[in-house]
């Protein structure tokens, strides 16, 4: 969940702000002091709401009423579809109403866990996030939790229903808020001190939270590309060899989709790189800043380079492809010491339909276990040229190494 924790962290300083105002100036005066009235509310109702709530823990724990919250913030926008801070809280509250999904709290947590990912400090959420995936985990956990009864289309069913389209709403009114070129200035009292202390969020601050959002949309349209349901009484012999349905493509160009995702995920981490490396004005009231004692989320002079390096090896792997190195990635000199090509768009704008069709040569030492023939041996290695450099042979050794880990 700390992809997600610089949207978590802005409910809880909305919920305790006293004043905020947004950027928009092209309004009657009677309509911006309406919207600023109903945004008024929608702070005042968090306030409220957020009085015994412990902000360490996740948002599916809290005994708030989200979508109370939203209202007042997307009203507000109806009045006044430019005002910069209903715009930020109305993208924050949206999500934390389907964060409040307790299954779907498991995948998040799932995907995205903590140990080991980040380089650790304040920007650990964001770095989590977009290194490149842990596939030699995450085929190791596959083949540890199959289940042979679990409705995976129930939930792609809510993801499709809930999840995409608030993830999509957020998307927009970030897209607004950076193009307006938004400051929003969070007025806050803190008791201890019996004083107010400003919080300034601005389009770099956007970005920031922008491009972990991009990773979560391209996640969940993968989750929803293929069928994937094992009902009860079902083998995994039945399924693969018999079912007509199993891996095939679901409705819609979710695979394209989250392609396009990757992309947005590009743009939006090169102009954070770009705009944090050039913010001009003072950092101590910043959320986030490029400094290492200035702002309340430091995240020190090189932050920006690397957030730039970072774009850079997301534009190449985008262009070019993502290489993968059993030997290198895992510093084990017992993995395979070659490179394995994958052709992200290939894999993305042609996906593979149906999976089971590019399965190796099997036999069955029982309905529930696959035994891959040795030598291994695939119709077409390759993969319809999503892996275009490899051969049954480099497959054989890479198999036969992952099968032993």
């Amino acid at each position: 969940m700390k992809v997600l924790r610089p949207l978590v962290v802005l409910v809880v300083l909305g919920a305790v702000a006293l004043g905020l105002f947004g950027c928009s100036e092209d309004k009657g005066a009677d309509e911006a002091a309406t919207a600023d009235q109903l945004f008024a509310q929608g702070i005042a109702y968090l306030e409220n709401s957020m009085a015994g709530v412990n902000p360490e823990e996740p948002p599916w724990m809290w005994d708030i009423n989200m979508g109370q919250a939203n209202s007042y913030f997307e009203d507000a926008l109806d009045i006044d579809p430019d005002h910069c801070g209903a715009l930020m809280m109305a993208a924050i509250t949206r999500i934390a109403m389907v964060l409040q999904d307790p299954d779907l709290a498991d995948i998040i947590d799932g995907l995205f866990p903590d140990e080991g990912r980040g380089p650790g400090g304040p920007g650990d959420f964001l770095f989590r996030a977009l290194r490149k995936p842990d596939v030699y985990t995450a085929a190791r956990r596959v083949r540890e939790s199959c289940r042979s009864d679990f409705a995976f289309s129930e939930l792609q069913d809510f993801i499709e229903a809930e999840v995409l389209p608030a993830l999509d709403y957020a998307d927009g009114n970030l897209e607004q808020f950076e193009d307006q070129d938004c400051v929003v200035l969070l007025n806050i009292e803190v008791d201890a001190k019996r004083e107010a202390v400003e919080i300034e969020i601005d389009a770099t601050d956007a970005f920031l939270m922008h491009a972990p959002l991009d990773v979560l949309q391209a996640v969940f349209y993968i989750a929803v590309s293929y069928n994937v349901d094992m009902e009860e009484g079902q083998t995994l012999q039945y399924l693969i060899d018999v079912d007509p349905d199993f891996l095939t493509l679901r409705p819609g160009d979710n695979m394209a989709s989250a392609y396009a995702e990757l992309w947005e995920m590009h743009d939006h981490l090169s102009a954070g790189a770009s705009s944090l490396a050039n913010e001009m004005d003072p950092q101590d009231t910043d959320l986030f800043t490029n400094t290492d004692d200035e702002g309340w989320i430091p995240l020190g002079a090189g932050f920006a380079d690397s957030l730039a390096f970072v774009a850079g090896e997301m534009l190449d792997a985008l262009q070019n492809g993502l290489i993968f190195n059993p030997a290198e990635d895992t510093g084990n000199p017992a993995a395979p010491a070659f490179d394995i090509l994958v052709d992200l768009e290939e894999f993305f704008t042609d996906p593979l339909d149906p999976i089971t069709a590019y399965f190796p040569a099997h036999t069955w030492s029982d309905p529930e276990s696959m035994v891959v023939t040795q030598p291994i041996y695939f119709e077409d290695p390759t993969f319809s040229d999503i892996t275009p450099d490899m051969t049954n042979e480099k497959w054989g050794q890479f198999f036969d190494w992952l099968m032993a880990e």
